[in-house]
């Protein structure tokens, strides 16, 4: 077990004609160092709880003026309460006056020292007497250095304190100053995401008007394309029916014939496209007024008119099929168009 060094006043001990520090047990031998007078009943022992260094420092200056005072002065029993107070940790603190009156109750018990006999009796009267007259003087003296002691401890105190309070209010004020950090940097961090938040808004409305202009501007275009689309077809039937050039082939008929497609052509025919093809291009459509346009575009192409449109050739049967596929489309949409004449 290591043993805990002596104290700054063991030496002074020493000298003495009794070693207080040793008389009241300062040093926890299950420890070998200044520990915590109080008893621990929970644990059966003496407690172990390290005491604070200025308190050591503070109870070792107290025992060596105990040995300076003696027993018998009346300042001794201040300074024994005094040490025991310091002796004990926060835990055991309700302990002084048990420390105290033990401490005294193993003083009172040692045995005064006999002082060895030094010549006769008028020596020791004489030495006697010399005690006396010097005896006020080492009174005023002791007195004088227990003051100089006590105030010196606790001016030690009072300035260990004073670091203590300084150190705190440094670690307070750093702790605000860090808090202040955290907090700009969390107020910057908020404008640079509600910065950030705000361009992708901006981004996204500026994306989403794009999208719509472009959509606008598609849509103006297709429907310019399906006016140009019903006028082509307008201008080539009545140019197909003023031709005097007969087709002789079912190929150069096809070619001839203005189809009801966006391209007109004979190839885009399928009964999507001309349905598209009517609803979109025709100008009259979702009206009242398609069930005329619709009336005229059955008499071009109801199969009984086929002859007029194939002049000189016989139309195969795709031709066939394709004539009565239009038919059936116009009629379909004349009777849409009948309807919503009448509601």
């Amino acid at each position: 077990m290591k043993v805990e060094a002596e104290g700054p006043l063991s030496s002074a001990f020493k000298t003495t004609q009794w070693d207080p520090q040793a008389i009241l047990g300062i040093i926890n031998p299950d420890r070998g160092s200044f520990t915590c007078m109080g008893y621990a009943p929970s644990k059966g022992r003496r407690c172990r709880n390290p005491i604070r260094r200025d308190n050591r420092d503070f109870v070792y200056v107290l025992i060596y003026l105990l040995t300076l005072v003696g027993p018998k002065r009346h300042e001794f029993a201040t300074l024994l309460e005094e040490a025991a107070d310091r002796s004990l940790c926060w835990r055991h603190e309700n302990q002084v006056d048990d420390i105290a009156e033990k401490w005294k109750a193993s003083i009172d018990a040692l045995s005064p020292p006999t002082p060895k006999a030094k010549g006769d009796a008028k020596q020791s009267k004489s030495r006697s007497k010399k005690s006396q007259s010097t005896g006020s003087s080492n009174t005023r003296y002791i007195d004088e250095s227990i003051k100089t002691e006590v105030e010196d401890s606790k001016q030690k105190e009072r300035e260990q304190k004073e670091r203590e309070k300084k150190k705190r209010e440094q670690k307070e004020r750093e702790q605000k100053l860090k808090e202040e950090e955290q907090r700009n940097q969390k107020l910057q961090q908020e404008r640079r995401d509600k910065e950030a938040r705000e361009r992708r808004q901006q981004e996204a409305r500026k994306r989403r008007e794009r999208e719509q202009q472009e959509r606008r501007e598609q849509a103006m275009k297709e429907r310019r394309e399906w006016q140009q689309s019903w006028q082509n077809y307008v201008t080539k039937w009545s140019a197909f029916k003023e031709a005097r050039q007969e087709p002789s082939t079912v190929q150069q008929a096809q070619a001839l014939i203005p189809w009801p497609t966006k391209s007109g052509r004979f190839g885009d025919l399928t009964e999507g496209n001309v349905i598209s093809f009517y609803c979109e291009a025709c100008p009259e459509a979702k009206t009242a007024a398609m069930f005329i346009t619709m009336q005229r575009e059955n008499l071009k192409w109801h199969p009984d008119k086929m002859v007029n449109l194939y002049r000189n050739c016989a139309p195969s049967g795709a031709d066939k099929l394709a004539i009565e596929m239009i038919c059936r489309v116009v009629l379909d949409l004349r009777e849409k168009a009948r309807a919503m004449r009448d509601k």
